[in-house]
């Protein structure tokens, strides 16, 4: 990316060592230390620092669709995420995508998430890696068509 383009400006949660800071900035690059929710660029949202362990971001862009949010791994709770995204926007998520860190729930667990999810006003889901096959399969029942498969490389219009 760097190298693509040598002006990207990075968001990062403030909390990231920093060593990672300095390995960034020693590329020239802009770095931004995200902490509370902000603006990046019309349309283009950070969650803030979420979690309390593991502290994370998760972006969000808001388009013609609806919200789309798009999670790294969903340390802080996939639920989580999306009561944050709702209380900042007051309304639906058009699209949640990315991993939802689901590995280790069991059923019972995985179909309150994925019933939550619904009833949060979650349109579209598109689970991935590190969200468990178990809870892939629950969200894609729930999900039906609804259900977006998703992994590298794949583009959704």
């Amino acid at each position: 990316i760097i190298e693509r383009n040598p002006k990207v400006i990075v968001y990062i949660p403030k909390s990231f060592p920093d060593s990672f800071k300095k390995e960034v900035k020693g590329h020239g690059i802009k770095l931004i230390e995200v902490q509370l929710p902000m603006k990046i660029c019309k349309g283009i949202y950070s969650t803030g620092e979420l979690g309390s362990d593991i502290k994370e971001q998760s972006l969000i862009v808001q388009d013609e669709s609806g919200l789309i949010v798009i999670t790294g791994c969903a340390h802080p709770g996939i639920v989580n995420v999306v009561n944050k995204v709702k209380g900042l926007f007051k309304e639906d998520i058009f699209l949640l995508v990315g991993g939802f860190h689901l590995g280790g729930k069991n059923k019972n667990e995985l179909k309150i998430i994925a019933s939550a999810l619904k009833k949060a006003g979650v349109r579209n889901v598109g689970p991935c890696h590190c969200t468990g096959d178990i809870a892939r399969e629950i969200l894609m029942q729930e999900y039906q068509k609804n259900f977006i498969n998703v992994g590298v490389g794949r583009v959704i219009k």
